[in-house]
């Protein structure tokens, strides 16, 4: 905040440049959370449901990413709504210590990620979401909140562990990608083996993309320049 303002300068200063632009960028995020989500029900999310790697790679992470989108506004939001509401303020505050005590390291929230992502990967669930429209929805869904639930848990992530915690992820696609592309038959019913190595291919390919782009940028990150942590501006994380 620029020094020498009066008391009614600075509100002015911390709505101009602190709370509009924050309102700007929560407003943006959910607008994009909405359109990725809307997309779904249009022409893109047919040619998604055309094939196997489209559905298992593709739809997934465009739902992970808008769940995170959503996460991030309302976050913001809330962060905006605290400074006029005392009530929404105590809401945010007793959110942030339950998150701190309940889920260190994200720990919580990103097994509980991981066993959504596994439950619905199973051949059986799989297949009957393929196959019937309100489980299909219900998986859709599912990939929302666990958007959601990665905000939250990258949010008790410090900044280095950031930057890496998406290799661990790529790893798991890695493996299961390798499994797909091994496996002589169909583990999916509604689709070939052919189909099935494309889509294991597919998974070894981000796999990989991901070690080249953010192991690089960690090792910088970590040994070319200071990453002293600041404490994030709109209060869901110990760091930024």
């Amino acid at each position: 905040m620029p020094l020498g303002l009066t008391r009614e300068e600075a509100k002015m200063w911390y709505r101009r440049d602190v709370l509009m632009p924050a309102l700007r960028r929560g407003s943006t995020l959910l607008v994009v959370g909405s359109l990725l989500v809307l997309s779904m029900f249009t022409l893109i999310g047919e040619r998604l449901e055309a094939n196997l790697i489209t559905l298992m790679v593709m739809q997934p992470l465009i739902l992970i990413i808008a769940g995170f989108l959503y996460a991030y506004g309302v976050a913001i939001m809330l962060f905006i709504t605290s400074r006029f509401s005392a009530k929404t303020a105590a809401i945010r505050i007793a959110f942030e210590k339950f998150n701190a005590l309940f889920n260190k390291a994200g720990f919580l929230t990103f097994a509980i990620s991981a066993f959504s992502l596994a439950y619905w990967y199973l051949p059986e669930n799989f297949d009957a979401a393929v196959l019937t429209n309100s489980l299909r929805l219900e998986m859709q869904f599912t990939l929302l909140i666990v958007g959601m639930l990665v905000f939250i848990g990258s949010r008790q992530l410090a900044r280095r562990i950031r930057l890496i915690a998406p290799v661990v992820a790529g790893k798991a696609m890695g493996m299961y990608g390798m499994f797909l592309v091994l496996t002589p038959f169909n583990i999916y019913s509604a689709y070939s083996v052919s189909q099935q190595i494309e889509a294991g291919v597919v998974l070894l390919t981000l796999m990989l993309a991901l070690d080249f782009t953010l192991v690089p940028a960690w090792l910088y990150n970590y040994f070319g320049r200071s990453t002293a942590e600041y404490v994030n501006p709109y209060g869901w994380a110990q760091c930024d």
